[in-house]
C-alpha cells in the first residue's frame, strides 16, 4: 500500500524546489521545509517523503555527486542545478530507500526532467539512472591508504576539512562512528513538563497514539520517539505537557539549577526551549530574563512561554553583548556557535560551515562572556554552553576567559550523576557517536565573592 502511494507523489517536485533553494539561494533547509509543509496540502505520507528526500539528498550529496561524476563523465559542475537536483533525488531513492521501487524512482525522475527541461533532460536522466542500475556494485567507495580523509569524505558525505579534524582528534574508527550518527534519521526527544504530567502518563499516551516511545537513558524528564507524526498538532503539545527538544539541552539547564527567588539571565534565549526548562526547574518561582536580538526568534520564545503558561519569564529584544541590568544570581550563556554537534538534525550545516567560521565566532563568544561577567553578582553562577564539539569554541574560549578572569573557578561537580558527560577538567560534553544525542559542551563557572 505504501509503495503504491509513493510511486507518484507531488513531494518529489517540492523536494527539487527546496534543494535548489538550499544550494543556489543558501536558504536553510529546515526553514524551506517548514514553509512548504505549512503552505501545501500534502498527505502525511507525502510530507514524510518530502522530508526524507530533502534531508537525504543533503546528507549524502558528496557520495551522490561522486557517482554522478562518473556517470556524467565529469560534467557534474556543468549540469544545471535543477537537473542535477532531479538526478540526485532519483539516485538517492534508488540507492538508499528500500520501500520505493527502482522503476518508480526512474520513471518519476524522467517525467519530471521532461517537464522541467524537455526531452533532452528526460533522455539524460533515463540514461544516467539506467547506467547506474546495470552495475551498482561499481560504485562502492574504495578505501584509500594514500588519502583516507578523501575516501571517508566520499563514503560518509562530509566535508574533508571536518573529517581531517575529527580523525586527528578521535581517530579513524571514532570518526566513522560520528559520521554514521550524523547520517542517521535522529530520534525525536521530548521533555516532560513535570508541573503538568509524569513520564509514565506520557509514555502511556504515546502508546495509545501508536507512537513508539522509550524513556531517556540519561534524564528522567525526557522521552525518545521514533517516527512520530507532527507533534505540534497533538493536544499533549498544545496544552503544554511536553516540549520538543534534544536530551543534550538538559545538561546546561540542570548545571545552572535555578532556584526559587533567584534572578536568572538567559543571554541568547530564543527559541526558548532552555528558557522554559529553567523556569520549570525552578517551579516557575525564579525571575528569568530572556534575551534575543532577533524579534522574530523572540516571538517563538514568547509562544513557548505562553503555551506553558509561565509567569516567571520576562522576554526582551536585546543584544547580549551590550545588554545592561542590575547584577543577577545566575547566567546561562548558550552561545552562538558553528552547530557542528547537531549535524544529524541539521544536515545542511555541514555544507554551510567553513573552517574559518569556527574561529570567527570566537570573537562573539568572548564578547558575550565579557558582558556576562559584568552582569553577574559576586558568588554567582555562569554556565557557558554550545551545541558544537569543536574545542576552539569550547575549551579554548573558556581557557582564555579564565586566564583573563582569575576570580572565576570551574565547578567540577557536574550534574551529580553526570559522570557520563564530565571530563577531568570539569567540562560536560555530549558526543553524538557515544551518547546518541546532539553534541554539546557546558561548563559551570563560579564567580568568587
Amino acid at each position: 500500500m505504501l509503495v503504491k502511494n509513493l510511486v507518484k507523489s507531488p513531494a518529489r517536485k517540492y523536494a527539487v524546489d527546496i534543494l535548489e533553494q538550499v544550494f543556489v539561494n543558501s536558504i536553510y533547509a529546515d526553514e524551506a521545509l517548514a514553509l512548504t509543509l505549512d503552505t501545501t496540502r500534502l498527505s502525511q505520507r507525502d510530507k514524510s517523503l518530502l522530508v526524507e528526500l530533502v534531508n537525504g539528498v543533503i546528507r549524502w550529496r558528496v557520495q551522490l555527486d561522486w557517482i554522478l561524476r562518473q556517470l556524467l563523465r565529469g560534467k557534474v559542475e556543468k549540469t544545471p542545478v535543477r537537473l542535477l537536483s532531479i538526478l540526485e533525488m532519483s539516485l538517492y531513492q534508488i540507492r538508499f530507500l528500500d520501500k520505493i521501487p527502482q522503476y518508480a524512482a526512474v520513471s518519476e525522475g524522467v517525467e519530471m526532467a521532461k517537464r522541467e527541461g524537455g526531452r533532452s533532460w528526460g533522455s539524460l536522466v533515463n540514461g544516467v539512472l539506467r547506467s547506474y542500475l546495470r552495475n551498482p556494485q561499481k560504485f562502492i567507495v574504495p578505501m584509500s591508504e594514500k588519502n583516507p580523509v578523501e575516501a571517508l569524505s566520499i563514503q560518509y558525505s562530509h566535508p574533508q576539512w571536518m573529517i581531517e579534524r575529527w580523525v586527528k582528534r578521535y581517530g579513524q574508527t571514532e570518526t566513522e562512528r560520528l559520521c554514521e550518527y550524523n547520517n542517521r534519521r535522529p530520534l525525536i526527544a521530548v521533555r516532560i513538563n513535570r508541573t503538568k504530567a509524569t513520564r509514565e502518563f506520557l509514555l502511556e499516551e504515546f502508546v495509545k497514539l501508536g507512537i513508539d516511545a522509550e524513556p531517556s537513558r540519561y534524564f528522567d524528564d525526557f522521552i525518545l520517539l521514533r517516527n512520530p507524526h507532527d507533534l505540534s498538532k497533538l493536544p499533549l503539545f498544545q496544552k503544554g505537557l511536553l516540549a520538543i527538544q534534544d536530551e543534550s539541552t538538559a545538561i546546561p539547564c540542570r548545571l545552572l539549577s535555578p532556584q526559587k527567588g533567584e534572578t536568572v539571565l538567559d543571554m541568547c534565549a530564543a527559541p526558548g526551549g532552555k528558557t522554559c526548562y529553567l523556569a520549570h526547574l525552578a517551579n516557575d518561582e525564579a525571575s528569568i530574563i530572556a534575551l534575543d536580538k532577533h524579534p522574530d526568534r523572540l516571538r517563538l520564545l514568547r509562544d513557548n512561554v505562553a503555551r506553558f503558561t509561565l509567569k516567571s519569564v520576562f522576554a526582551a529584544v536585546a543584544d547580549g553583548v551590550s545588554f545592561s541590568v542590575k547584577p543577577v544570581d545566575k547566567i546561562l550563556l548558550d552561545a552562538p556557535c558553528s552547530g557542528l554537534g547537531v549535524l544529524a538534525r541539521r544536515a545542511d550545516l555541514r555544507w554551510r560551515r567553513t573552517l574559518d567560521d569556527i574561529f570567527k565566532i570566537q570573537h562573539l563568544q568572548k564578547a558575550l562572556l565579557k558582558n556576562a561577567d559584568r552582569l553577574l553578582k559576586p558568588g554567582g553562577v555562569l554556565v557557558y554552553s554550545t551545541c558544537t564539539i569543536e574545542p576552539e569554541e569550547n575549551e579554548v574560549v573558556i581557557g582564555d576567559f579564565l586566564d583573563s578572569h582569575p576570580n572565576y573557578a570551574i565547578d567540577k561537580n557536574g550534574l551529580g550523576s553526570g559522570e557520563t558527560f564530565l571530563s577531568d577538567e570539569g567540562f560536560l560534553k555530549s558526543l553524538p557517536q557515544r551518547h546518541l544525542m546532539d553534541g554539546s559542551f557546558a561548563v559551570k563557572l563560579i564567580k568568587q565573592a
